[in-house]
């Protein structure tokens, strides 16, 4: 798992009255523009971009580390118990202002790699067009650097070779040859045909290896140009650019994206319009997604009311493949937060199946590594409770500064072709691939 070192970051100064676990949070507005792609530091500590906006992070100041079945909550309380003593000075009042956590859970309660949600030290934003900058302190009063600049320089370039040398090859090993995943995904669908579940989501993870370091900060900067529709984060040893939100709140409204079903197509293009109303159309695919939306729609009772879904799934067009998608809103009950919603809907049929406990088993006999981070949610919350969480799709995790391990999966039902859906987890790899060898799409 890769550890950044932590930036230095201006001396804090004494503030009386305040317990040395305190945290005493500023956030200064910036009148210039900001574009983040291009500010994101060597050694970040955590990000989350999409069209522009979005935060990035150095350090930490606090930081809990939950497993197990309550893992959510129990970071949850911490977060809030935390954000009640903290003393904060925000003039600029948007979403991801003033204190806020960036978290990443782990997919299993059983899991080995614990989850974490974090409070970093100095916090680069944009929300809306405004440009804002937020330090930290711990027990201490923090102080403001002369330009934002210092902490968030210019974004690391990636190493210049030498004239004549050729582009490092990235070494690839999955951790099945094609015909043996294809073999495990017929018997996904074996134990869907026999009653056992309706729909089950089986995953790939290819390791991927590297001479050249592997700059996180490098790889964020590639996925938020190449997919800036999509949430593209990187907390502790996870980064990615994810096509689902789970779960977002703003203000007592709770919105959630749904995505299942997919068909490939070629980077630089898109679906024949022939193409695309059979998509939309295919009794199949239609299934699936059909699990997926009633899997988040039976979660949201008792957490929110006024529940409202797309009349129909359209097509979410993204480069290299483009998924049926439903968008899903409701109105949260009082004393609900976005965390609380984002454990409520995890996992969802788009990333385990229906019925949950019964997929669940089937993956964990099929796959045969801990899902980790993949699949799970990944994101942000202020100290009001208001947030984004996307699941973590078209990720990595960070093994070391020359390793990493892509995972991706696809939804399996009972008309399931073994061929097809190989071919969908390689096209849902591409993206990191891409990053990592600083190919445009």
């Amino acid at each position: 798992m890769t550890r950044m070192s932590e930036p230095v970051l201006p001396p804090p100064s004494s503030r009386v009255g305040v317990s040395a676990e305190t945290l005493i949070v500023r956030t200064q507005r910036i009148e210039e523009p900001v574009q983040l792609v291009d500010h994101i530091p060597a050694g970040v500590s955590a990000a989350w971009l999409r069209h522009g906006q979005g935060v990035v992070a150095l350090g930490t100041a606090w930081a809990v580390h939950t497993a197990g079945p309550h893992r959510f909550a129990a970071a949850s309380a911490a977060f809030r118990a935390q954000a009640a003593t903290a003393v904060v000075d925000d003039e600029v009042r948007a979403r991801a202002s003033g204190l806020i956590g960036l978290g990443s859970f782990s997919y299993a309660d059983g899991s080995e790699r614990p989850s974490v949600l974090m409070v970093p030290r100095a916090v680069l934003g944009v929300d809306e067009g405004e440009a804002f900058l937020t330090v930290v302190g711990v027990g201490e009063e923090p102080e403001l650097p002369d330009s934002w600049q210092d902490l968030f320089p210019s974004t690391p370039s990636p190493a210049v070779r030498a004239p004549g040398r050729p582009v490092d090859e990235l070494e690839l090993e999955a951790d099945h040859t094609p015909e043996e995943y294809r073999a495990l995904v017929q018997q996904a669908v074996s134990a869907i045909a026999s009653g056992r579940a309706a729909k089950v989501v089986l995953s790939e993870r290819t390791t991927v290896r590297s001479t050249e370091r592997l700059d996180p900060a490098v790889l964020l900067a590639r996925l938020a140009r190449a997919y800036p529709s999509t949430w593209v984060y990187h907390l502790d040893d996870v980064i990615g650019a994810s096509p689902e939100m789970l779960a977002q709140t703003d203000g007592g409204r709770v919105f959630s994206r749904v995505l299942a079903g997919s068909r490939s197509a070629s980077d630089d293009g898109e679906l024949a319009e022939a193409d695309r109303r059979a998509f939309r159309a295919d009794a199949k695919e239609l299934s699936e997604h059909a699990f997926a939306v009633d899997s988040v729609l039976e979660r949201l009772e008792g957490l929110a009311e006024d529940i409202c879904v797309s009349p129909e799934p359209f097509v979410l067009r993204l480069p290299g493949l483009e998924h049926l998608a439903s968008d899903v809103s409701a109105q949260l009950l009082p004393g609900a937060t976005s965390l609380d919603v984002a454990a409520r809907l995890h996992p969802s049929a788009a990333v385990s199946g229906t019925p949950r406990q019964e997929a669940d088993e089937i993956i964990a006999r099929l796959e045969p590594h801990d899902r980790g981070g993949y699949a799970a949610p990944v994101g942000w919350m202020n100290a009001h409770g208001d947030g984004q969480w996307a699941i973590a799709l078209r990720m990595a995790h960070l093994v070391s500064d020359h390793e990493v391990q892509l995972q991706a999966g696809g939804g399996l039902v009972a008309a399931s072709d073994a061929v097809s859906e190989h071919a969908e987890v390689l096209v849902k790899m591409r993206p990191m691939l891409q990053a990592l060898r600083g190919e445009q799409h």
